[in-house]
């Protein structure tokens, strides 16, 4: 999953939940590799994030026998923006 796929998946499960969200694709924080953007939920700001963060087993073969290692996997999320509020 890219970037931009992440954040739609994002606005979709969550209005799916039953939240009222509000895109806001031009507030994007450049300095920032793993923000996708913001929205807003129910009135509070959130910016959308995207990186390896979520833990998962990784099957490997590579030594002639099957062996499970933990790797970190990409996953979108949201975090409020505390600097909206001031």
């Amino acid at each position: 999953m890219d970037a931009s796929r992440a954040f739609e998946v994002w606005v979709h499960l969550t209005r799916q939940a039953g939240w009222d969200v509000v895109e806001l694709p031009a507030d994007h924080n450049a300095d920032d590799p793993t923000d996708l953007g913001a929205v807003m939920v129910e009135g509070i700001k959130y910016r959308i994030h995207f990186s390896p963060r979520v833990r998962r087993l990784l099957a490997d073969d590579s030594t002639g026998h099957l062996t499970y290692k933990d790797a970190l996997g990409y996953v979108g999320w949201a975090e409020p923006d505390l600097t909206a509020q001031n």
